[in-house]
């Protein structure tokens, strides 16, 4: 099964939001880190051969990244514990999202392209 079905068979039942330590235990993060499920879905939008984001100049993996937190975090595979429909929430959604994240931040090319454009402002 593609990682972006697996992600649909999620019932919504949020014992992953419920169980994040990053969520449960630091209230200031509350604001910031959007949570296992939400990313999940937008790792999900991402992962899909038809989204269609990058053609309407949205990029889900800075907005990600930026706005909900997606750095907060820390891998430790407790929503992927609790899920009962046993999606691996971690390894196949935030663990790739992340990944996809950085490569984009810190790739090369898009650092001297974002150089060479500063110079000519």
């Amino acid at each position: 099964m593609g990682r972006s079905q697996e992600f649909r068979k999620c019932i919504e039942c949020f014992l992953c939001q419920d169980t994040c330590h990053v969520v449960r235990d630091f209230e200031e993060n509350k604001e910031a880190f959007a949570g296992p499920r939400f990313l999940m879905r937008v790792a999900e939008l991402d992962m899909h051969p038809l989204d269609a984001a990058a053609d309407t100049g949205l990029d889900r993996k800075r907005t990600a990244q930026e706005e909900h937190g997606l750095g907060y975090c820390n891998i430790t595979k407790c929503c992927t514990e609790v899920c009962p429909e046993q999606i691996k929430i971690t390894d196949n959604a935030l663990i790739p999202l992340k990944e996809r994240a950085v490569d984009r931040k810190y790739d090369p090319l898009v650092w001297l392209g974002n150089k060479i454009r500063r110079r000519g402002q």
